[in-house]
């Protein structure tokens, strides 16, 4: 189950298998149900979680998807997590997900006694602003149908794994716009 995450410590921050193995044993497993809320909104976020295996989408409520992370991803409401203000945001298992998830407290212990863990951290902040102005640009920038079309050449495994609903969420469009342009395509 850790493998997937050590060899992206190993290739992103820490080439020596001691480190490696010590960063990994502060790594907990977890597998959370279908629809199960890893954190709510006004809850300060404590975890940091790292997808083996399912979908987790981080919301702003029901309707509104800020993002769907997969496997190999790392994902928690990253402001919360960095300022221990309260979150904004939920994070819901869109799918049974195997997860390893590391505290906060343990996340910046290993900043302190690993040289190096800090590449792991500008990794996981550089790959957040990423995501995040990508899907900004493509909110102000794109109509549905070039957003819906964008996903299917970039991300078709979205439209494979989720449901319609949390499909339209993501795309920032109603279930019934999205079924227009899927009959359409």
């Amino acid at each position: 189950m850790k493998a997937d995450l050590a060899d992206l410590i190993r290739k992103n921050a820490l080439p020596g298998e001691e480190q490696v193995t010590e960063a990994l044993s502060y790594f907990k497993p977890l597998t959370a149900k279908k629809n199960e809320l890893l954190l709510e909104e006004g809850i300060v976020a404590d975890k940091l979680f790292f997808i083996t295996k399912g979908c987790l989408r981080l919301s702003y409520g029901n309707e509104s998807t800020r993002f769907m992370a997969f496997e190999n991803t790392f994902l928690t409401s990253i402001v919360s997590f960095i300022s221990r203000k309260p979150a904004p945001e939920y994070i819901q298992a869109v799918e049974k997900s195997e997860l390893l998830v590391i505290t906060h407290h343990d996340f910046f212990r290993l900043r302190e006694i690993i040289p190096g863990w800090d590449k792991i951290y500008i990794y996981i902040l550089e790959y957040g602003l990423t995501v995040i102005n990508s899907k900004l640009s493509s909110l102000l920038t794109q109509n549905a149908a070039e957003r819906y079309r964008s996903l299917l050449i970039n991300n078709p495994e979205l439209i494979q794994r989720l449901s319609n609903a949390n499909l339209a969420a993501y795309l920032n469009i109603s279930p019934e716009t999205l079924s227009r342009l899927k009959s359409h395509m």
